[in-house]
């Protein structure tokens, strides 16, 4: 097994000499598990003194680009982010041009736009007296995040990422501040909304031996205890893990224990975020050393069965996940399979060989699980985390079904539920030449396909070293590593691949079609997938498991496109569905109260709303018609809505004192009216002529001291009766004019 790689380069090599036989059907995929290779070089290129080394295209710093890609290189750290973004980060490769070496380079990679862009770090290597090539860290001020920081140049390196979705980074093998490389053990921070690294702990500067290999040994405190001063020891290729609670936890790698021995460490940390320290919590402080190196011994206890004092052996370059339960599984040294409890802090044996060997796989029937069935002996493979909580592993340097040792590209399944292995593809033998000097060289060539399509013969060449993840789809990506290309020859690649472990998702449907609409819509989505989530946006931006969770209507009361996804535990994220929507910008006007009721002379109002549809956001002017005599209206303002989309404008309506109805209801009732109507119904007659006459006086004087009671001195009587009115309001933006009424009474 080749576990270090301090010599830039010293472990990719070109073949010469032989031709590596075609593809057996084994090695070939059925539906839906189909490779599709999404960028890179297929050829290794640039091939000088045996060595293959694709550069990278950077294009400009911070800005996306279909042609960047990274260079080609091995033991890269990445991360990713709730919306499927990749976070990649160094390795040993070859930079935009010029030496091999350990790059400081951080990129980004959107898998829906398929583009990358370089976000920090040199493009370019630098070479010491030493003979090694890399980049310098800046390290700054401890704790304190800067434009300048960034850490130096490394491969195998640590990583995390937190609640708040920075990056972590830890050790690896790289360069110090001063340009000394060795094992490092320095703790970085990134943060994505400023592009900005901030040293968090352990040390800048390395300490060297005799040997001249550098590093820092393990401040290790009390088990179980955290402290200021603990830091683990330098490392790489160690295996790492977030829990439920944000913590980190970083098991073994090869490093330097708490005397500073070199060897396969056994050690168990783990790292709080929000106190920025470390705790010792397992394996030992210190190594046994032979002659064939340091290391520490496994404890097994029964297989399946945790217990406090089991614990894996020393391990570096395993693989490793989290299944749905928050339970760490790791697949290292040899071919031994262990699972980790972080609430009772205990291990069990989960399978594999208990004494450590070089054992060929036990490959089974393709895409049939068994309980024999295991991979062979390996390190430095690709893995995954699907979307059912099941493992996947792919490649890796080891031993393929004969016991050949070379690199693979056997791709695996492991349900944690049936604790059973399924090889899915890939071969389970590999091919070998010999290289210039006569050392033999063994692995499998890729079958690329075509670019961007997916297709059953497709697979990846044998490799190790490359980094790989899991998108917010479910889909598993893998990228570069040190392998073999579709042409013959081996190196460090870039090309980068795409893998459809289950079915999709059934598509989305939305209640309403796309199209224009006079009026907000009720929009509900639907899918016939069992036991889904439907994601979406409401932006025209595609959906991942980080967007809005879908848990009922959606109001559509402007132009906008709404996308969707649907997820399920085993299978990939459905395609995108997709509806847009178009609302002209329109508006509806009401006045509340609908009635006004003023004395005549007086004023009432009266409170005008405009409710905004389709994004309605101009001024709007009003008149009002239909007013009786004297009456008037005004407003206080023009009116625009507001964000929330509704503005309210006040009305009010003054009347003059004629504004009322007049009405003549007695004239010259007294005396005049009296008088007539007596000499109609009694007549005039001379016998009669005196009493009559002192009658109509009386009459007379009762009448005008009524009148006079009442306050009107005039002898004719007038009456104000109540004018009903339908007032209209007319109000207009531009080219939209839209009306309501109101009732208007003047008493």
């Amino acid at each position: 097994m080749r576990k270090q790689r301090l010599l830039p380069g010293s472990l990719s090599v070109c073949l010469l000499g032989f031709t590596i036989l075609s593809l057996s059907a084994a090695a070939q995929s059925t539906a839906p598990n189909e490779w599709t290779w999404m960028g890179g070089s297929s050829v290794l290129v640039a091939c000088g003194n045996l060595f293959c080394y694709p550069p990278g295209v950077y294009g400009t710093l911070g800005t996306p680009a279909a042609g960047n890609i990274p260079s080609s290189r091995y033991g890269a750290s990445n991360w990713t982010s709730g919306s499927g973004i990749l976070w990649f980060f160094g390795g040993e490769g070859r930079a935009a041009n010029g030496p091999i070496g350990d790059l400081n380079d951080l990129w980004e990679f959107n898998p829906s736009t398929n583009e990358w862009v370089w976000v920090s770090g040199s493009s370019t290597t630098t070479c010491y007296k030493q003979g090694g090539c890399g980049q310098p860290g800046i390290y700054g001020t401890l704790a304190i995040p800067a434009a300048g920081n960034i850490p130096g140049g490394r491969w195998g390196a640590s990583n995390w990422t937190d609640s708040s979705g920075h990056l972590w980074l830890f050790a690896g093998i790289g360069y110090n501040d001063n340009g000394n490389v060795g094992y490092l053990n320095d703790l970085w921070e990134f943060y994505p909304s400023t592009n900005e690294w901030a040293w968090m702990g352990g040390s800048s500067t390395l300490s060297c031996g005799a040997n001249n290999v550098c590093g820092n040994p393990g401040v290790y405190g009390t088990l179980g205890d955290s402290a200021p001063g603990n830091i683990p020891g330098s490392r790489v290729q160690a295996s790492t893990w977030t829990d439920s609670s944000g913590n980190f936890w970083i098991f073994g790698g090869e490093g330097y224990d708490a005397s500073g021995q070199i060897g396969s460490l056994n050690d168990l940390w783990e790292f709080s975020p929000n106190t920025n320290r470390w705790t010792w919590m397992g394996g030992s402080s210190s190594m046994n050393c032979g002659t064939d190196g340091c290391g520490q011994s496994g404890v097994y206890g029964s297989l399946g069965t945790p217990a406090a004092g089991n614990i894996p052996g020393g391990t570096s370059g395993a693989a490793f996940w989290v299944d749905k339960s928050g339970n760490f599984w790791l697949f290292g040294e040899g071919n031994q399979i262990w699972e980790f409890n972080p609430s009772n802090n205990e291990w069990a044996w989960m399978g594999g060989n208990e004494t450590p060997g070089t054992y060929p796989g036990v490959y089974g029937k393709m895409g049939t699980p068994a309980a024999g069935n295991i991979p062979g002996v390996r390190s430095d493979a690709a893995s995954w985390t699907d979307s059912s909580g099941n493992f996947w592993l792919l490649g890796g340097e080891g031993y393929d079904a004969s016991g050949q040792f070379g690199s693979l590209n056997d791709l695996w399944e492991f349900s944690p539920n049936t604790k059973q292995w399924t090889w899915m593809g890939g071969s389970s033998s590999m091919n070998c030449g010999t290289i210039g000097n006569g050392l033999p060289n063994c692995g499998q060539y890729g079958v690329y396909g075509t670019l961007g399509m997916p297709a059953v013969g497709n697979i990846p060449g044998g490799r190790y070293g490359a980094s790989s993840w899991t998108d917010s789809s479910g889909y598993l990506w893998l990228y570069g590593g040190s392998g073999f290309d579709a042409n013959v020859s081996s190196g460090d690649l870039n090309d980068i691949w795409k893998y459809q472990p289950y079915a999709a998702a059934a598509t989305p449907t939305f209640s309403v079609a796309s199209g224009t609409y006079t009026s907000t819509q009720t929009v509900t989505i639907t899918d016939p997938t069992p036991g889904l989530t439907i994601y979406y946006t409401t932006d025209g931006t595609t959906p991942a498991t980080s967007s809005t969770v879908y848990s009922g209507p959606i109001i559509v009361s402007s132009t906008e496109t709404l996308k969707a996804i649907a997820t399920a535990s085993g299978y990939v994220a459905s395609a995108v569905a997709t509806a847009a929507y178009t609302i002209p910008p329109d508006f509806t006007l009401a006045i509340n109260p609908p009635s006004i009721s003023v004395q005549a002379g007086q004023s009432g109002t009266a409170t005008i709303t405009v409710q905004d549809n389709g994004g309605f956001n101009s001024n709007v002017s009003f008149a009002c018609t239909g007013l009786p005599t004297g009456a008037a209206c005004s407003f206080t303002t023009q009116t625009q809505p507001t964000p929330a989309g509704v503005s309210y404008s006040t009305l009010t309506v003054t009347t003059a004192a004629t504004t009322a109805s007049l009405h003549r209801d007695f004239g010259t009732l007294f005396p005049g009216s009296v008088l007539a109507v007596v000499f109609c119904c009694f007549g005039w007659k001379r016998r009669r002529r005196l009493p009559m006459l002192l009658l109509l006086a009386a009459i007379s004087v009762a009448g005008l001291t009524v009148l006079n009671g009442c306050g009107r001195a005039s002898s004719t009587v007038t009456a104000h009766l109540p004018t009903i009115s339908t007032v209209t309001v007319t109000a207009t933006s531009g080219t939209l004019s839209h009306t309501a009424t109101f009732s208007l009474t003047v008493n």
